[in-house]
């Protein structure tokens, strides 16, 4: 899997501001503790609230990366399920990826440098943090193997698999073209969401992990994160992300 981070390392074409503002930031007035908030763009910016590198259950975010070691590693049937499995949030496919791939988890939180994210036993019992999950999303954004689990974040069911509201939290943003969401087994003691987007030639990754019930989710993230709608024309050029002397050529985008 490290070759699979080089490459998405040299597919990473961002757009960056000839100003140092972002169109999506966390607040650095937001002081709750609740939710756990990060925003990261590809360009390697990020901004978060004070809980943003702070172990929490991933919950049905860790999904995101079960799915994307399984588009790299699985079956062909197997890759079949990944977008069902992110779409509606289908605990019986990661159940199913998880006991035959214990490792999957872990190896993906290797690969991408997670360091607040580990697999205790089973998918269900991972732990991740804001920042993790945002940079993650981030990351694939411009891989072509992650598509069936991108196109799971955008078909955005209001209901998931088991019946649960899925669409809060960071789904509430504005210009948001594909989300994830997780709760816990009683529904109101954990929940997070995550979801990506494009506003002008902008790219963002908003991920909140929260104590309490969708609803807190929702409030906070839209409490804790600065949405503005109207940029100007920003220079284009060239970027690598880890920051060497092999810049690739840029190319807009296409989050639809």
């Amino acid at each position: 899997m490290h070759r699979v981070k080089r490459l998405l390392a040299a597919l990473a074409v961002v757009l960056v501001t000839a100003a140092p503002a972002h169109a999506y930031e966390v607040n650095t007035a937001y002081d709750n503790d609740r939710t756990a908030l990060a925003v990261v763009h590809p360009d390697g910016h990020w901004s978060g609230s004070d809980a943003a590198l702070e172990p929490r259950p991933a919950l049905s975010l860790s999904k995101l990366f079960l799915g994307y070691w399984i588009l790299y590693n699985g079956t062909d049937e197997e890759k079949e399920l990944v977008e069902e499995m992110i779409s509606v949030s289908h605990d019986g496919y990661a159940q199913r990826f998880d006991r035959k791939y214990p490792e999957a988890i872990d190896e993906i939180a290797d690969d991408f440098n997670l360091q607040d994210t580990a697999r205790s036993g089973a998918w269900g019992r991972t732990v991740t943090s804001a920042y993790d999950v945002a940079s993650f999303v981030s990351a694939i954004l411009w891989d072509p193997r992650a598509k069936p689990l991108l196109d799971g974040m955008r078909d955005k069911p209001e209901v998931a698999r088991d019946g649960f509201h899925q669409l809060f939290g960071a789904a509430e943003l504005n210009r948001v073209e594909g989300v994830k969401t997780g709760w816990s087994d009683d529904r109101v003691s954990q929940t997070g969401s995550v979801s990506f987007g494009q506003i002008g030639d902008e790219v963002w990754v908003v991920a909140a992990l929260t104590w309490g019930d969708s609803e807190e989710n929702t409030e906070d993230v839209l409490d804790g994160i600065n949405q503005i709608d109207d940029r100007a024309a920003r220079e284009k050029r060239d970027y690598w992300k880890p920051g060497g002397s092999m810049p690739v050529k840029f190319t807009d985008l296409d989050l639809r």
